[in-house]
C-alpha cells in the first residue's frame, strides 16, 4: 500500500514482563489462608444517627483483621441534608485527610504500643515487618433512602501480644467522642496455629 500522510506504525513488540508483586505482610493479609474467626459482637460507639460496631476478628497466621460495621440512619434528616450526610458517612467528596472532625481509628496493644490508621493508605508499603502496624484494608457499603451501612476491615500485623487489645474510634462529625472496646489479645493470637492453607 502506498504511503500517505500518516507515518508507518512502529514494528510490534512484546510488552515487558512485569515482575510479580510479593505480598507485604504489613500491608495486607494472606490470600492463601483460611482464617479463623474470633467471635465478637460489640457496639464501640453510638451517636444520634450513627452506630459503630465490631462484628468479628479474622485471625491469620501473621496478623488479624478487625471487622467493623458502621450504621447510619436517616431519622429526621431532610432530603437535601441526607445526601450530604450520606456522602460524609461514606467518606466521599474528599473532606481532607486531616479534617479535625474526621473518622479516626487507633489500637492499643497489650505492651502499651499505640497504632493509628489515619487514612486508607495506612502503613507504608515498605514498613518494618517486625513492627506492629495497622491500616484500613478495604470497605464496602450498601443502603437505601433511610439507612446506610459501611463495612471496613482493619489489618493489624503481626499478631498482637498477650494482654488487652483496645480498639479506639473517634468521629466528631457524627457526635462520637473517643470510644473503645477491649478484647483479649492473647486469646485471639492463640487461634493462629489453627489457620489452614486455602489451597491444601
Amino acid at each position: 500500500m502506498e504511503s500517505g500522510f500518516f507515518p508507518a506504525d512502529p514494528p510490534a513488540t512484546e510488552p515487558p514482563v512485569e515482575p510479580r508483586r510479593e505480598r507485604n505482610p504489613s500491608f495486607e493479609p494472606s490470600a492463601d489462608e483460611l482464617p479463623v474467626l474470633f467471635a465478637v459482637s460489640e457496639v464501640i460507639a453510638r451517636g444520634e444517627n450513627v452506630v459503630i460496631a465490631l462484628t468479628g476478628v479474622r485471625v491469620f497466621s501473621d496478623g488479624i483483621e478487625l471487622l467493623v460495621d458502621r450504621h447510619l440512619r436517616r431519622g429526621s434528616i431532610d432530603e437535601g441534608d441526607w445526601r450530604q450526610v450520606h456522602g460524609m458517612f461514606a467518606e466521599h467528596w474528599g473532606r481532607g485527610a486531616l479534617a479535625p472532625d474526621r473518622l479516626r481509628w487507633g489500637l492499643v496493644l497489650g505492651d502499651g504500643t499505640r497504632l493509628f490508621a489515619e487514612d486508607r493508605f495506612g502503613a507504608p508499603f515498605d514498613a518494618d515487618p517486625d513492627r506492629h502496624t495497622m491500616r484500613v484494608n478495604g470497605g464496602s457499603g450498601s443502603g437505601d433512602d433511610d439507612r446506610y451501612t459501611m463495612r471496613n476491615q482493619l489489618w493489624v500485623h503481626p499478631l498482637p501480644p498477650e494482654g488487652p487489645l483496645e480498639l479506639v474510634v473517634q468521629w466528631p462529625a457524627f457526635g462520637i467522642g473517643e470510644s473503645r472496646v477491649v478484647l483479649d489479645g492473647g486469646r485471639i493470637a492463640a487461634l493462629a496455629p489453627s489457620v489452614k492453607p486455602l489451597w491444601g
